[in-house]
Protein backbone atom coordinates (compact mmCIF):
# COMPACT_ATOMS: atom_id res chain seq x y z
CA UNK A 1 0.00 0.00 0.00
CA UNK A 2 2.92 2.47 0.82
CA UNK A 3 4.44 1.65 -2.71
CA UNK A 4 1.52 2.15 -4.22
CA UNK A 5 1.01 5.57 -2.31
CA UNK A 6 4.10 6.64 -3.53
CA UNK A 7 3.99 6.05 -6.52
CA UNK A 8 0.76 8.03 -7.43
CA UNK A 9 2.41 11.09 -5.11
CA UNK A 10 5.68 11.09 -8.16
CA UNK A 11 3.37 10.99 -10.37
CA UNK A 12 1.37 13.64 -9.37
CA UNK A 13 4.59 16.21 -9.02
CA UNK A 14 5.59 14.81 -12.33
CA UNK A 15 2.38 16.38 -13.66
CA UNK A 16 2.51 19.31 -11.48
CA UNK A 17 6.11 20.37 -12.48
CA UNK A 18 5.03 19.30 -16.28
CA UNK A 19 2.52 21.74 -16.29
CA UNK A 20 4.54 24.21 -14.77
CA UNK A 21 6.97 24.45 -18.31
CA UNK A 22 3.76 23.63 -20.25
CA UNK A 23 2.74 27.25 -19.24
CA UNK A 24 6.19 28.79 -20.68
CA UNK A 25 5.52 27.27 -24.08
CA UNK A 26 4.27 29.99 -26.00
CA UNK A 27 4.97 33.33 -27.11
CA UNK A 28 6.33 36.11 -24.74
CA UNK A 29 6.80 39.62 -24.77
CA UNK A 30 10.49 40.48 -23.94
CA UNK A 31 11.17 43.61 -21.37
CA UNK A 32 14.29 45.14 -20.89
CA UNK A 33 15.62 45.01 -17.49
CA UNK A 34 17.12 48.42 -17.43
CA UNK A 35 14.23 50.75 -19.95
CA UNK A 36 10.67 48.39 -19.20
CA UNK A 37 10.76 48.95 -22.81
CA UNK A 38 9.58 46.22 -25.08
CA UNK A 39 12.14 44.79 -27.15
CA UNK A 40 10.85 41.37 -28.89
CA UNK A 41 8.76 38.39 -28.85
CA UNK A 42 10.03 35.32 -28.23
CA UNK A 43 8.38 31.80 -29.15
CA UNK A 44 8.96 29.20 -26.62
CA UNK A 45 8.77 25.57 -27.97
CA UNK A 46 10.06 21.97 -26.56
CA UNK A 47 12.19 20.23 -29.69
CA UNK A 48 10.29 16.71 -30.14
CA UNK A 49 13.34 14.92 -31.16
CA UNK A 50 15.35 15.70 -28.42
CA UNK A 51 13.01 16.56 -25.68
CA UNK A 52 15.01 20.08 -25.04
CA UNK A 53 13.32 23.51 -25.33
CA UNK A 54 13.93 26.47 -27.13
CA UNK A 55 13.31 30.25 -27.81
CA UNK A 56 13.51 31.98 -31.17
CA UNK A 57 12.75 35.79 -31.73
CA UNK A 58 9.11 36.04 -33.71
CA UNK A 59 9.59 40.04 -33.81
CA UNK A 60 11.48 42.66 -32.75
CA UNK A 61 10.77 46.52 -31.94
CA UNK A 62 13.26 49.53 -31.84
CA UNK A 63 12.08 52.51 -29.88
CA UNK A 64 8.29 51.26 -29.86
CA UNK A 65 8.29 50.44 -33.62
CA UNK A 66 8.07 46.70 -34.86
CA UNK A 67 10.62 46.19 -37.48
CA UNK A 68 11.09 43.32 -39.30
CA UNK A 69 15.24 42.44 -39.52
CA UNK A 70 16.41 39.20 -40.84
CA UNK A 71 19.44 39.64 -39.06
CA UNK A 72 17.17 38.67 -35.72
CA UNK A 73 13.81 37.81 -36.62
CA UNK A 74 13.82 33.74 -36.05
CA UNK A 75 16.80 33.51 -34.44
CA UNK A 76 17.21 31.23 -31.77
CA UNK A 77 17.99 33.08 -28.37
CA UNK A 78 17.27 30.43 -25.96
CA UNK A 79 18.91 26.66 -26.25
CA UNK A 80 19.32 23.42 -25.09
CA UNK A 81 16.82 24.24 -21.60
CA UNK A 82 15.86 20.91 -19.85
CA UNK A 83 12.90 20.41 -17.47
CA UNK A 84 14.01 20.52 -13.81
CA UNK A 85 10.76 20.32 -12.05
CA UNK A 86 8.95 22.79 -13.69
CA UNK A 87 11.90 25.03 -14.22
CA UNK A 88 13.52 25.05 -17.03
CA UNK A 89 17.87 25.29 -16.94
CA UNK A 90 21.09 23.66 -18.32
CA UNK A 91 20.67 25.39 -21.59
CA UNK A 92 21.86 28.90 -22.38
CA UNK A 93 20.63 32.31 -23.34
CA UNK A 94 21.99 34.94 -26.08
CA UNK A 95 21.99 38.47 -25.88
CA UNK A 96 21.50 39.94 -29.31
CA UNK A 97 22.21 43.21 -28.61
CA UNK A 98 25.41 42.45 -27.00
CA UNK A 99 26.19 39.15 -28.82
CA UNK A 100 27.30 37.25 -25.36
CA UNK A 101 25.70 33.98 -24.30
CA UNK A 102 24.85 33.27 -20.27
CA UNK A 103 23.84 30.21 -18.59
CA UNK A 104 20.22 30.70 -18.26
CA UNK A 105 17.03 29.69 -15.74
CA UNK A 106 13.63 29.94 -16.80
CA UNK A 107 11.04 29.93 -13.98
CA UNK A 108 7.13 30.47 -14.86
CA UNK A 109 5.69 32.78 -11.94
CA UNK A 110 1.66 31.70 -11.70
CA UNK A 111 0.67 34.60 -9.77
CA UNK A 112 1.43 37.29 -12.51
CA UNK A 113 1.46 34.55 -15.75
CA UNK A 114 5.07 36.19 -16.13
CA UNK A 115 8.26 34.60 -16.64
CA UNK A 116 11.52 35.40 -15.20
CA UNK A 117 14.91 35.06 -17.05
CA UNK A 118 18.30 34.74 -15.47
CA UNK A 119 21.19 34.87 -17.35
CA UNK A 120 24.69 34.01 -15.86
CA UNK A 121 28.43 34.10 -16.00
CA UNK A 122 28.61 31.13 -13.85
CA UNK A 123 26.26 28.02 -13.80
CA UNK A 124 25.60 29.05 -10.24
CA UNK A 125 23.99 31.93 -11.24
CA UNK A 126 25.04 34.30 -8.77
CA UNK A 127 26.74 36.53 -11.35
CA UNK A 128 24.24 38.24 -13.76
CA UNK A 129 20.86 39.50 -14.06
CA UNK A 130 17.37 38.75 -14.58
CA UNK A 131 14.47 39.86 -16.62
CA UNK A 132 10.81 39.33 -16.53
CA UNK A 133 8.51 38.84 -19.69
CA UNK A 134 5.00 39.13 -20.57
CA UNK A 135 2.65 36.61 -21.75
Amino acid sequence: MKKLIFAALLMLIALVSNAQVEKILGEWRTVDDKTGETKGVVLFYQDETNGLYYGKLTHVYYQGQELFDPQYVGLVVIKDMKDDDGVLKGGTLFEPDSGKTYYGKITYNAKDNTITLRGSIDKMGWLGRSQTWIK
